[in-house]
């Protein structure tokens, strides 16, 4: 029932420090979250997943997490949270929060307390390991770090030993084949979820359980040395499930996995009583020096994942680029290509979701410098490359295309100064999108023809037609650059075809002879030619 409740509404996604700041000190707060829940609500919006609100050094902007019981100051007291809270519930919205699991930052008081006294039972909370070696100086095993760089940190106070980090220094992993590392998680989890929490998005939850300390094979690319020893383990599948039989099933409530390094004919097994419902990576990457995604490969990577039970569609979320830009080109056609993503999301079998901005077609910034942006990522990339002699433009070439800043500007609600996103003479925590004054809700809430008007229609059909939240799914013969299916339910039929290029397609023959068909959505205007697909041109009809 509750896959699907997601798979019928959707998710979207709210990024706290960049939505809304109530307080006039340039970051987004709970206060100025509630302050647009009338404005979620005129959107469809049924189900909110927040971006960590937890206290946190922000090294990884919440994703470093120091206390698990408590909101982050920044964002507001734990009476705003639960004001926002008894908010959503009366408009009868659901609040999922961000679970990171796989570590916590290094100034939680486990970690601290860890350090301090090897003796403590805190020790055993985290992978430390002797090192290798004469003198024992090099690291236990070879596996690198995702955000580059050895896995392993040696103890400055205590020589030879070393702690795991599968990310940054400053984000320990857990050791989850200890038993009291489950039952804190349990106590967290079951915490919010008395709070009123529906359920909640699990960070890299495919990595928690290493099921060996081995050496990892070398010249994988994409992926950390050592990953084949963590991903997707038999003890992660026995963790969820037990989690899910324990805590979230007696509650009613939802798990979300963003199953990092997974592949899909590994991502089968975590949909078995274990996640509602998960995202994977590879719809992500266009391509090492390539910012579009070739629509060909778009459209074989959307069809087999849709071989799922229920996937997470998405395009757009905190660590990605926007989808204006890498999955249709910028350029005279990007309004129909924004409105016919949207449509895709909510037309594919599984989980539609949505980040802030993606209803009003927010893109990249133009120009967002090293020194303007924020991203951990981008900082650390750069000064990897820079000690391998890199030349400086090539340098910020990478780390602006692996950083994570340009989904993350604050949300524009207003076209003048402060945007509504905060006052006019405060600045924002990162500066303003160049775009924000012509790109913002304001302006497209007096343009019947936006893509934000169009989200609201889109995700409205999606919500009370059946076949299309519930629906199985079967694709049919087209174009490569042409998606193509059926979703039918209990004898209801419709008929999908997407132009996914910006280019002129021949319109699928089944389409021009399926006589019964009555149009149901499309981002073009009626009295158009017939004989071919516009570009990004989509239809969704109802047939018999």
């Amino acid at each position: 029932m509750e896959r699907d409740f997601l798979s019928r509404y959707g998710v979207y996604q709210i990024y706290p420090m960049s939505f809304c700041d109530a307080n006039g000190d340039g970051k987004g707060d709970i206060p100025g979250i509630l302050s647009k829940l009338d404005y979620l609500q005129s959107l469809g919006v049924r189900v909110i997943w927040f971006s960590p609100l937890y206290p946190s050094p922000m090294w990884d902007m919440g994703y470093d997490i120091a206390d698990y019981y408590d909101i982050n100051p920044i964002f507001g007291t734990m009476a705003d949270f639960d004001l926002l809270m008894e908010e959503t519930k009366r408009r009868g919205m659901r609040v999922i929060m961000d679970l990171v699991v796989n570590h916590t930052s290094d100034q939680h008081p486990w970690f601290l307390e860890a350090l301090r006294n090897p003796d403590s039972k805190y020790r055993d909370y985290y992978i430390f390991r002797k090192g290798k070696g004469k003198n024992g100086r090099k690291p236990p095993n070879n596996w690198t770090s995702t955000f580059f760089g050895s896995a392993w940190k040696e103890v400055p106070e205590e020589q030879g030993t070393f702690y795991l980090h599968l990310y940054s220094e400053h984000q320990p992993d857990l050791n989850w084949h200890n038993e009291a590392v489950y039952q804190e998680v349990k106590k967290i989890v079951e915490y919010w979820m008395d709070k009123g929490v529906y359920g909640f998005r699990c960070d890299v939850i495919s990595e928690i359980y290493k099921e060996s300390l081995e050496d990892g094979k070398r010249g994988m690319p994409g992926r950390p040395t050592g990953f084949e020893h963590y991903i997707a383990t038999p003890g992660c599948h026995r963790i969820l499930k037990r989690l899910r039989k324990e805590v979230i099933e007696p509650r009613h409530g939802v798990l979300i996995g963003e199953c990092y390094g997974v592949e899909r004919d590994q991502a089968a097994a975590f949909l078995d009583d274990e996640l509602d419902t998960l995202f994977g990576f590879e719809i992500t990457d266009p391509g090492i020096f390539k910012k579009t995604m070739a629509s060909e490969r778009f459209r074989q990577i959307l069809m087999s994942w849709q071989k799922l039970e229920c996937n997470g569609n998405y395009l757009e979320n905190h660590d990605q680029h926007r989808a204006i830009g890498k999955y249709v080109r910028e350029g005279p056609f990007e309004k129909e290509g924004g409105k016919m993503l949207i449509a895709l999301l909510c037309s594919l079998k599984g989980v539609p979701f949505f980040f802030q901005g993606q209803e009003i077609g927010m893109k990249d910034y133009r120009h967002l410098s090293l020194e303007e942006s924020h991203d951990a990522v981008a900082h650390f990339l750069d000064g990897m490359l820079k000690r391998y002699w890199m030349p400086k433009p090539l340098r910020r070439w990478f780390a602006r295309k692996y950083g994570r800043d340009d989904a993350r500007c604050p949300m524009p609600f207003l076209p003048e100064s402060g945007h509504g996103f905060t006052n006019s003479s405060v600045e924002p925590w990162q500066k303003f999108n160049e775009l924000s004054s012509r790109i913002n809700v304001a302006l497209e809430e007096k343009d019947e023809t936006s893509i934000l008007h169009f989200f609201r229609r889109c995700l409205r059909l999606r919500q009370v037609d059946d076949v299309l939240s519930l629906g199985n799914i079967r694709f049919l013969p087209s174009d490569e650059e042409v998606l193509l299916f059926l979703r039918e339910r209990k004898g209801a039929k419709r008929l999908c075809v997407f132009n996914l290029s910006d280019k002129e397609k021949p319109i699928p023959s089944l389409v021009l002879e399926n006589t019964t068909k009555n149009l149901l959505l499309s981002n073009y205007l009626h009295g158009k030619k017939e004989e071919s697909l516009l570009p990004y041109e989509f239809g969704i009809y109802a047939i018999k």
